[in-house]
């Protein structure tokens, strides 16, 4: 599980570096926002069940960072820009 946490990470970033472009802000509210959530949940998941919990441990980390990025993105734009 940790392993597709962290791909989930991977394409919130990507959708995080596109949703930083001047009027495309709105990325963050449909692709961003969920996907992180998803590695979160991902992450907790496989810190709890596996034993390799590197790639959970990452997920989890940098799926609360990219939501926070999102919501501070969110917050500079107005929730749209």
């Amino acid at each position: 599980m940790g392993g597709i946490g962290c791909g989930f990470s991977i394409a919130a970033a990507i959708f995080a570096v596109i949703g930083l472009i001047p009027g495309l802000g709105w990325v963050n509210w449909f692709t961003t926002l969920p996907l992180s959530i998803l590695a979160i949940a991902l992450g907790i998941i496989g810190l709890l069940s596996s034993r390799n919990r590197t790639p959970a441990a990452s997920a989890l980390v940098f799926g609360f960072v990219l939501f926070f990025w999102a919501i501070f993105r969110l917050l500079i734009g107005g929730g749209i820009l």
